[in-house]
């Protein structure tokens, strides 16, 4: 197999996604470069694919990804999971391994995911202002839009994969590493406090039934809040079950 292949797919990440899948290596064992970023449009989408080349360097094949225990995601997809996870259960990761999240962030990378995130969502059609500052663990995103909505997404779908292209497209060129958080009116800050909220309900009932409960499917993301919430309890255990979308949490009794 050549050290070089190409892949394509709608978006630049699907086809990291999908170059991640076909090499069966975790996605921090793979550089690749961008050869078309695709037609215009939000996310790379539109009439022309997005095309990379993807340099192996180094199979970790078989990397189990343990929601919560910090392990490293084995796709992409999972990488993006962790990045907004990170988000959402306020847990300190970097973007890269040694010493991210340390040092002052440079005035003009600041002025660089401003204006990348002001020509995103323009090009999604959303009328908004971007605030973007220095947060001490990371680097935070405030996007203020009459459009929330739309901006978050569907299961914060869309507002998760914004803030993970900016983390990929800003970091191809910088060398600083503190890890991007995007949110618009403390999105994520809510969205914790319900999943706790579901998780918290969930080990009284599996207590009380002396059984264990399933929870609803969620995004890896959203399963880590629950692992990462519940994990203190000593009087349950949580485990994953189901494949793709079906995959959920259950909270069971010791």
């Amino acid at each position: 197999m050549s050290d070089r292949q190409e892949f394509y797919a709608a978006t630049v990440e699907e086809a990291v996604d999908k170059a991640c899948k076909a090499l069966n290596v975790a996605p921090d064992r793979v550089r690749y470069e961008v050869l078309d970023q695709g037609s215009s449009g939000f996310l790379g989408l539109g009439t022309r694919d997005a095309r990379i080349v993807v340099e192996n360097v180094g199979a970790r094949a078989g990397a189990a990804y343990s929601e919560g225990d910090g392990a490293q995601p084995e796709s992409a997809a999972e990488e993006r999971a962790m990045l907004s996870g990170d988000a959402l259960s306020e847990v300190s990761r970097s973007v890269e391994e040694g010493g991210a999240g340390e040092g002052e962030v440079p005035d003009d990378l600041i002025i660089a995911i401003d204006e990348f995130v002001i020509s995103l969502v323009g090009a999604m059609g959303i009328d908004a202002t971007v605030d973007v500052y220095d947060s001490g663990e990371a680097i935070s995103v405030d996007v203020v839009t009459q459009e929330t909505g739309l901006l978050i997404g569907q299961k914060g779908e869309t507002i998760d994969a914004i803030q993970y292209l900016l983390n990929v497209t800003i970091y191809k060129s910088w060398p600083f590493a503190k890890r991007i958080v995007v949110d618009s009116e403390g999105y994520r800050q809510r969205r914790v406090e319900a999943i706790q909220g579901m998780a918290h309900r969930s080990a009284r009932r599996a207590l009380r039934e002396q059984g264990p409960i399933s929870l609803p499917p969620m995004s890896p993301a959203e399963r880590r809040v629950v692992h990462l919430y519940l994990r203190e309890n000593p009087q349950v255990t949580t485990s994953s079950q189901g494949e793709e979308e079906n995959r959920r949490v259950v909270v069971s009794p010791v």
